[in-house]
């Protein structure tokens, strides 16, 4: 196991004084030859070590033909050799004094057994000598701030590097050259970008502390594809809240990785990427789909540290696009900017009748006041200015002077503090205009989906609210002797022990004790087959509703018997579950489970028969406090249906809410176990009414 490098020690691991590049070149059809070029390229300030025995200079600079032949030992040394020459050349390193060194060879970890075993070695022979390791199986890395590539990406072939306050983390090193590419197009530039590629011993997480307290990065950017300590994730996460500093992130694999898991639904709801995703929502990390947009969100809250946005204007040159694009705010529930008064009347004097409102479309524009340029200078000059516009969306369509227009936008709202994002439609047309945007650092995009995208998740992060701290109560019971799979009975009583609501139930062996206990129960009744064979009661016919009298109970239950020996032959039936029918307005699926990486989590949903159909789950973190639960509520597709609807009171959302914290709080006290439990359907009734559960089962390892 590594060690953790502290932040400041890492730091100064990346910002070495002298760089060993083994393999180089002037070859650039080889890592390398491109690498090594890319080097001296962009002007690292450092004593450069050429490693290749068969030239005596490369590219005017002394070459050396071994690692050991180099007079003092370099504090970087960057290889691309065949992966069978690596372990040989990490101990000569590691032996000779260098303090870190970057693998991109692959066929580690990344192939197979036989490759994962190679790469344990490399890292405790590193280890043994005190040596860090990037990768294996990456791409190096790219610093504009420490001037320093270590990088063979063809994207690199720029006269200069862009350097700016946004960090870059990849899991991917094929994809930080492509990123890195599309983004210096558009005028992004980074302080520092590490690809990590297998992370053998150096990891996301200290790549992500050492960006957090660089005082050159105020935005950290990653894409994960999966973290080797959660836990950590979550600490600096918080750290980075406090130094108030985003962390944007787009996680590969949002497939749901449980699917296939026969017990409840609760395991395929949870899958990887939902469970990740409910920890960044927790610690208020933005899990975004679209890398672009990522960046396009980082440079925009980088032009515009600490602005928070909740509403936007559109300003378009064309009518067309404003339509486009209100509808595409409208669909992911971002307001209009509500002009006040006095920017109704300036805009009054500017536009003709009926056309000075948001969106603005500039062709609505009077040709008898100002000249067009100068219209479009004040239009966001003046919106802008509104205490009621929080960001400007400006969409750009071919036009006389596509360059004019946009200058003129831009400079009327520089004038104010406000943020920004430029939308750039037209193709060559705009060339010019995006030359502009570029050399002022302007945040822009050729694509309006990007611009959405980056403006939703911004008002997301905008309205962060830290969940309040769950107080736990003292009267929990003591469950540590819980084990194994517990029937619907034994599950029901254990959620009642925390205080959750379940519906009156007695368990018989047989159809005639169901006869005799039935004035128990009362009617209607509920008649449910027990057998620890039988997961989904209903599939096989297994669960009777609305028994209205005990020879009616009887007749019935024979049928149900009849029909589970034809569905399942030689199931074991161990009794029947008498259980007092409750009304509901709304069913939900309330579950938790203990996730590998996170650990308990809380389900919560749509439920019945509409879980799979909705898919409309959310995942929280345990402990869930009753006002966090409230909140996830709200987000659910069903959440209408919450409140009052066509004279129908609201539903017990109080109640719904304090029985998800209850579910947490034993999640919670089952986190040293493999856990699965689930409540499915929660029946919620009316206001003041509670809810109840009415069907439950655990699974505790």
């Amino acid at each position: 196991m590594t060690s953790t490098t502290p932040a400041a020690s890492l730091a100064a691991l990346m910002n070495p004084q002298s760089v060993a590049v083994i393999g180089a070149s002037e070859d650039q059809t080889k890592f390398g030859g491109r690498l090594y070029k890319t080097l001296i390229r962009h002007g690292y300030k450092g004593t450069i070590y050429p490693i290749n025995p068969g030239r005596e200079s490369l590219f005017g600079i002394k070459t050396f033909p071994d690692i050991t032949a180099i007079p003092n030992a370099p504090d970087m040394v960057v290889m691309a050799l065949p992966t069978g020459k690596i372990k040989d050349e990490i101990k000569k390193c590691a032996e000779k004094g260098v303090k870190c060194s970057i693998i991109i060879t692959s066929k580690f970890s990344d192939a197979g057994p036989e490759g994962a075993a190679l790469e344990q070695e490399i890292v405790e022979i590193a280890n043994k000598h005190n040596m860090r390791l990037i990768g294996p199986n990456c791409l190096g890395l790219i610093s504009p701030a420490n001037e320093l590539v270590l990088c063979s990406s063809p994207a690199l072939n720029v006269d200069a590097l862009i350097k700016s306050p946004i960090g870059f983390i990849s899991q991917s090193g094929a994809l930080m050259g492509t990123l890195f590419d599309k983004a210096h197009s558009q005028g992004i530039g980074f302080s520092h970008c590490f690809s990590i590629g297998n992370q053998a011993d150096l990891e996301l997480c200290d790549f992500l502390e050492m960006l957090i307290h660089d005082d050159g990065t105020s935005i950290i950017c990653a894409y994960i594809e999966g973290l080797k300590s959660p836990q950590r994730f979550i600490e600096l996460a918080k750290l980075a809240r406090q130094k108030n500093k985003p962390i944007l992130a787009v996680k590969a694999g949002k497939t749901e990785i449980g699917s296939k898991a026969a017990f409840s639904h609760t395991a395929s709801l949870a899958g990887d990427y939902a469970s990740l995703k409910a920890i960044c929502k927790s610690q208020n990390i933005i899990l975004m789909d679209d890398p672009m947009a990522m960046f396009l969100l980082a440079l925009s809250m980088s032009k515009f540290p600490g602005q928070k946005i909740g509403n936007a204007t559109i300003i378009t040159t064309s009518g067309g696009g404003g339509a486009l694009t209100a509808d595409a705010l409208s669909e992911q529930n971002i307001p209009f900017s509500e002009f006040c008064t006095q920017t109704k009347e300036s805009l009054a004097g500017l536009f003709t009748p009926g056309q000075a409102f948001n969106p603005i479309d500039l062709g609505g524009r009077r040709h008898d006041v100002l000249d067009t340029d100068k219209i479009s200078e004040l239009t966001a000059e003046i919106v802008m200015k509104d205490e009621n516009v929080d960001a400007g969306l400006f969409v750009l369509t071919t036009a006389p002077s596509v360059l004019n227009t946009t200058t003129s936008l831009v400079t009327g709202a520089e004038r104010t503090s406000k943020p920004f994002i430029v939308v750039m439609l037209p193709g060559q047309a705009a060339n010019a205009a995006r030359g502009y945007l570029v050399a002022k650092n302007i945040p822009f995009t050729n694509t309006l989906g990007e611009a959405v995208a980056a403006l939703k998740n911004w008002q997301e992060w905008s309205g962060f609210k830290a969940s309040p701290a769950v107080i736990w109560p003292d009267d929990l019971p003591d469950i540590s002797q819980v084990k194994g799979i517990l029937n619907e009975s034994e599950s029901k009583r254990l959620m009642a022990s925390f205080g959750i609501p379940v519906n009156k139930e007695i368990v018989v062996a047989d159809i005639a004790a169901a006869v005799n206990a039935a004035s128990e129960i009362g009617f209607p009744m509920v008649a449910k087959v027990v057998s620890s064979q039988i997961v989904h009661k209903s599939d096989v016919g297994g669960v009777i509703l609305n028994i209205q009298s005990v020879k009616e109970l009887e007749q019935r239950l024979m049928i149900m018997l009849s029909n589970i020996n034809k569905t399942l032959p030689g199931a074991k039936i161990e009794g029947f579950s008498l259980q007092s029918m409750e009304s509901g307005e709304l069913e939900l699926i309330v579950g938790a489970r203990n996730d590998a990486q996170f650990g308990p989590q809380v389900i919560i949903g749509s439920g019945g028969i509409l879980v799979e159909l909705l898919k409309d789950t959310l995942v929280l973190p345990a402990p869930v406090h009753v006002e966090t639960a409230k909140q996830a509520l709200e987000e659910l597709k069903i959440a209408p249906l919450l409140k009052t609807y066509r004279g129908r009171p609201a539903l017990d959302v109080e109640t719904v809410a304090q029985t998800i914290h209850r579910l947490s709080l034993l999640a919670c006290r089952l986190k040293n176990s493999n856990f699965e439990i689930e409540i499915n359907p929660l029946k919620v009734k009316q206001q003041g009414s509670g809810c109840v559960a009415v069907d439950a089962r655990a699974q505790i390892n």
